[in-house]
């Protein structure tokens, strides 16, 4: 066998050595003998003309050589698996579940009373929603879609992006009550977003009546009459015994992101759409900018 007559099975070899890093090892997870492996780790390096592993009472790793035609390895693996999804996904009907990552306001107010148009449209998707006060962390990517406020500082090539909308954020205040001196802020692990800053600003060092990473009970504590604070302004218009003190202070743009692995997905782009067509339909709080 020569260089131009390799097959995937070849080049997966090498991969799978990569991983192992004994011959015994790799010959479990190839399901074969370790003599097999052996033979077989030989018939490449031959076919490629070139030293592919380092071999040494039992263990085994590569040379350099080897490390250098593993990151093509890699690349054919990728395309592998992007190919065998698309072909999935051709075939894909939009049922099953879809996890959905969202700040608690956007879920609250947003997702869950859309559910219904979703379900219209495809009776098969089951919604499940995860409430998360802070961005969920890509890297674990426990959601097939998640819904940010304020766009992802750790884009990758390979991440499925889109900005949908913004909301709007605004001072509220007890009803029919004098202004509160105090504030209810944002938990202070929380202070690097927008509406935490500017309430720590309007504290000017001065502590806070409370402290929580729940707009909600914010809210309901604005509305006994203990404080002010900054909220999503369909949050305060929504909760009884609130008003709003003048305009908007601020606003924060929503972005979604949808699981590499999981994102082209039949049922995953149609709940994709059911989220961008919410931010532009009878839920729009705030349009796309």
């Amino acid at each position: 066998m020569t260089v131009d007559q390799l097959s995937w099975d070849d080049i997966r070899l090498l991969l799978a050595a990569s991983r192992a890093g004994s011959l015994s090892a790799l010959a479990r997870e190839l399901g074969v003998d370790p003599t097999t492996v052996g033979r077989r780790t030989k018939a490449l390096e031959r076919s490629v003309r070139l030293s592919l592993f380092q071999r040494g009472h039992g263990a085994l790793g590569l040379t350099d050589e080897g490390r250098h035609l593993l990151r093509h390895a890699r690349q054919m693996e990728e395309a592998a698996r992007a190919f065998r999804m698309s072909a999935r996904n051709l075939h894909d009907a939009p049922e099953g579940l879809i996890r959905i990552s969202a700040p608690p306001t956007l879920a609250r107010f947003v997702l869950a009373p859309g559910v219904a148009a979703l379900h219209r449209q495809a009776p098969g998707i089951t919604v499940e929603i995860e409430t998360e006060p802070a961005n969920v962390r890509l890297e674990t990517w426990e959601a097939d879609i998640a819904v940010r406020l304020g766009p992802p500082t750790e884009v990758t090539d390979t991440l499925l992006i889109r900005k949908v909308g913004q909301v709007d954020y605004a001072v509220f205040e007890p009803e029919g009550a004098p202004v509160p001196p105090g504030w209810a802020a944002y938990a202070k692990r929380f202070s690097h977003v927008p509406e935490a800053a500017f309430i720590e600003e309007a504290l000017d060092g001065a502590e806070p009546v409370m402290r929580a990473n729940d707009p909600m009970s914010m809210a309901q504590a604005v509305a006994a009459g203990v404080a002010r604070t900054v909220l999503p302004v369909m949050l305060g218009t929504a909760v009884p015994g609130l008003r709003q003190a003048g305009s908007p202070v601020l606003q924060r743009e929503v972005w979604l992101l949808r699981n590499p692995d999981t994102g082209e997905a039949s049922a995953v782009r149609t709940a994709h759409e059911w989220i961008v067509a919410l931010f532009e339909g009878p839920y729009r709080w705030a349009g796309p900018s």
